[in-house]
């Protein structure tokens, strides 16, 4: 049977009124989100994202980078997911964009099913992370009223709202009809609105739909012009606003899901079937995980350009933090005279690294034992020595003919490229973007080629995490680079439409 709303399955029959109801509600969604994905190109971010995950294997080291940004970023957009089909319904995910400037960003997805223990030190770092955004005098951007973002998360006692933010309901900026002023969004309300504002609906944090009124939930999700109750002036759903004002497709088809499944790949949730349809696949697991990532960071991503596209004066407006290695673009490099790196030391190789030196972290509770390498200083003080100076004293010692075993020599290249990721600029600017698991090695550098995107040849492709990660020379360069790397740019829809 075709996928269509008039089209009831017989299983559906003998259903409720309310579940029939449901069903086709959710196939006209479907329906409508498909149309659009065949009329516009999808929604790109103009702003570089840089996603962190925040859980129980995260660092302290991580959190407290992020507290320090915090406290020198004045504007927010924040959003939320909750669990498909619960009755109960508790949050699963936060999203929460800090915004430095129109084109750099960083995006944290808080996973509520994954949490620390709330008395670990780990949890306490994320509660104060928390109690600066939600504080300061800063602006929070959100699609609706920032209070309905967390009706389904007061049992966290994680994010406590108060006085001391300047909310910005920014859909209140998106209203079909006219005859109506609207005040700058900072206050949440309308000063002189000639319909009755009994009538507004908004568009819910992670809608579940277990609503009867049909019409009414298809109108805010896709923006119908139908006039509820005589009223023309509608509020706009997310993915009206972004098809009107930019002529894109904002993906919705990830809206109701399992947002609870654990999205970061470190957490190894890939590893149980729940999306795959028969049997366990892989690539299915992963994949569905990535575009989950996309989806919640391009709902906090679309809020930002459709008010920065409102108040373009705003733009610049920003106090931008100087940037340090404490994100997810950066991954230790494996360079291409290494041999393979064993699953438990990429764990260690995926630690966020920082400027300052890395006290060590704080053990939690399922996490997996990591690979530490010890180097002596008689070793790093080698690495100092000119060349000249190595080859003398080389000379004055007695020339001895010894066989390295393998575990030697890959000693002696993790202290090398060690000491290369600490010392030279080459190492120190890369990106790292989701990657389709058919690409290779030749079709990313041909389509970097193609876009005249120049690297440093450093190129590593993860594939437990479905990831790559791209090196370039200079700082100037990786900057250049990701104006045009977005978060899509080696996604199954870029493969198909280059490769084939």
């Amino acid at each position: 049977m075709d996928r269509n709303s008039n089209n009831t399955p017989t299983y559906y029959l003998k259903s409720s009124a309310k579940k029939k109801n449901n069903w086709k509600r959710n196939q006209k969604k479907f329906e409508k989100n498909e149309q659009l994905r065949s009329q516009y190109p999808p929604f790109e971010s103009s702003s570089n994202l840089n996603i962190i995950h925040l859980h129980y294997k995260s660092t302290i080291d991580t959190l407290n980078e992020l507290i320090s940004k915090a406290y020198k970023t004045k504007r927010y957009v924040v959003d939320t997911e909750s669990q498909k089909g619960e009755t109960e319904r508790h949050g699963a995910l936060i999203q929460i964009q800090f915004l430095y400037s129109s084109n750099q960003s960083t995006t944290i997805l808080i996973e509520i099913n994954y949490l620390p223990d709330k008395q670990s030190n780990l949890y306490k770092k994320i509660i104060e992370l928390c109690g600066i955004i939600f504080n300061n005098g800063n602006e929070i951007l959100a699609w609706g009223p920032l209070e309905n973002e967390f009706t389904n998360f007061h049992h966290l006692d994680l994010i406590h709202i108060g006085k001391k933010i300047i909310p910005i309901n920014v859909q209140s900026l998106f209203i079909s009809g006219k005859n109506i002023q609207i005040t700058h969004p900072e206050m949440e309300r309308r000063d002189e609105i000639t319909a009755d504002t009994s009538y507004y609906i908004y568009d819910t944090p992670g809608d579940n739909d277990d609503m009867n009124d049909e019409q009414q939930i298809n109108d805010i999700l896709f923006g119908s012009h139908h006039q509820t109750h005589g009223n023309s002036n509608e509020l706009w759903s997310l993915q009206k606003a972004i098809e009107t004002t930019f002529g894109k497709f904002l993906d919705k088809f990830e809206t109701v899901n399992h947002w609870k499944c654990g999205l970061d790949l470190q957490l190894d949730t890939w590893k149980q079937k729940l999306f795959s349809k028969h049997h366990y696949d892989k690539t299915t697991e992963q994949q569905r995980r990535l575009s989950m990532i996309q989806y919640a960071a391009h709902d906090c991503a679309t809020v930002a350009e459709l008010y920065f596209h409102s108040y373009p004066e705003k733009v610049n407006d920003h106090h931008i933090p100087k940037q340090t290695t404490a994100s997810t673009d950066i991954i230790k490099h494996l360079d291409d005279d290494l041999s393979e790196v064993s699953d438990d030391e990429i764990i260690q190789i995926l630690i966020p690294r920082f400027d300052e030196p890395r006290p060590t972290p704080e053990t939690q509770h399922d996490e997996m034992p990591t690979l530490t390498i010890e180097v002596t200083p008689e070793e790093m003080e080698t690495f100092h020595l000119p060349d000249v100076q190595i080859e003398q004293q080389q000379q004055q010692q007695p020339q001895i003919i010894t066989t390295l075993t393998k575990a030697e020599r890959q000693r002696k290249k993790n202290i090398k490229l060690k000491w290369k990721q600490k010392h030279r600029p080459d190492f120190q600017n890369k990106i790292k973007r989701p990657i389709y698991h058919k690409y290779d090695y030749r079709k990313i550098r041909a389509q970097l080629t193609d876009d005249k995107i120049y690297t440093s040849h450093q190129i590593t492709i993860n594939r437990n995490l479905a990831e790559v990660v791209i090196g370039f020379k200079t700082k100037q360069e990786k900057e250049g680079a990701t104006t045009k790397i977005k978060i899509n740019y080696f996604s199954r829809t870029q493969y198909i439409e280059r490769w084939g």
